[in-house]
């Protein structure tokens, strides 16, 4: 059942907000796409740089490296689709980042459940492959989690992090429609930041309660910054004013009064 979550659920969520938001489906796609070629070139540096490095997926500096990586890569990707792809020249908003957002964390969610199918055939059918003792009995464990567990990690996953993602598209968009690349500097340094909390919560003297207490932290914090980013883009995406002569938009620039 958790693999519906993980292989249906993304697709689910992107004809709904097709519907919703009005928005194309490509837009989905578009997003889908992009953080596939992303992935790509964050999991060949993260790779070369831990063989380089000698490090494990566990080391402090690998969990530091992926962060940087995630903020950089994911960050100016997104920038760089909404200046430069036809859908985003037109519509620069809230409707149009979260449908974005739909699709680049749909693909994440896709990688995820594949990445724990591979897990399950490797651990079932040929677990000599994994030869580190200490990561086989954490895979082993993972794949003794009982349906219900499973299920809630899956979901969590879902919607959390489309939360997430929500949140960074939002506020990479407001560079674009506001024409400020700080935005792009602030969504890169909170998703580094974002990773790099996650990457190190197995150091803490309790994980477990420290991974839950932090869903908590992102599903208050971040819904309440969303709403933010939300009335942030409402407020620059505001439609010019119409002259009440003509009935026509005024053409008049921003900042400038009239003769």
């Amino acid at each position: 059942m958790d693999y519906l979550v993980y292989f249906v659920g993304p697709f689910f969520l992107g004809a709904l907000g097709a519907r919703y938001l009005n928005q194309r489906f490509r837009v989905f796609f578009v997003g889908f796409l992009a953080f596939f070629l992303a992935w790509i070139v964050m999991q060949t540096i993260a790779t070369l740089a831990s063989r380089a490095l000698h490090l494990s997926e566990s080391a402090f500096l690998y969990g530091l490296i992926v962060s940087v990586l995630a903020g950089l890569v994911e960050e100016s990707t997104r920038y760089f689709v909404f200046r430069r792809f036809a859908p985003f020249k037109t519509q620069r908003d809230w409707n149009a980042s979260t449908m974005y957002a739909l699709g680049h964390h749909g693909m994440e969610v896709v990688i995820v459940g594949l990445s724990l199918l591979l897990t399950v055939l490797v651990v079932k059918y040929k677990p000599d492959a994994i030869s580190d003792p200490a990561l086989l009995r954490q895979c082993r464990a993972l794949v003794a989690l009982g349906e219900g567990t499973k299920l809630y990690s899956a979901s969590e996953r879902l919607f959390v992090g489309l939360l997430i993602h929500t949140c960074f598209s939002g506020v990479v968009m407001l560079a674009v429609a506001r024409g400020q690349v700080r935005y792009v500097f602030l969504a890169g340094l909170w998703h580094f930041a974002h990773n790099l909390v996650g990457f190190n919560l197995h150091r803490l003297p309790h994980p477990a309660l420290a991974a839950k207490a932090w869903i908590v932290v992102i599903l208050i914090g971040y819904t309440f910054l969303a709403l933010r980013i939300y009335h942030a883009l409402r407020k620059t995406a505001t439609p010019p004013p119409v002259s009440p002569a003509a009935g026509q938009p005024s053409k008049m620039l921003p900042g400038r009064c009239p003769d």
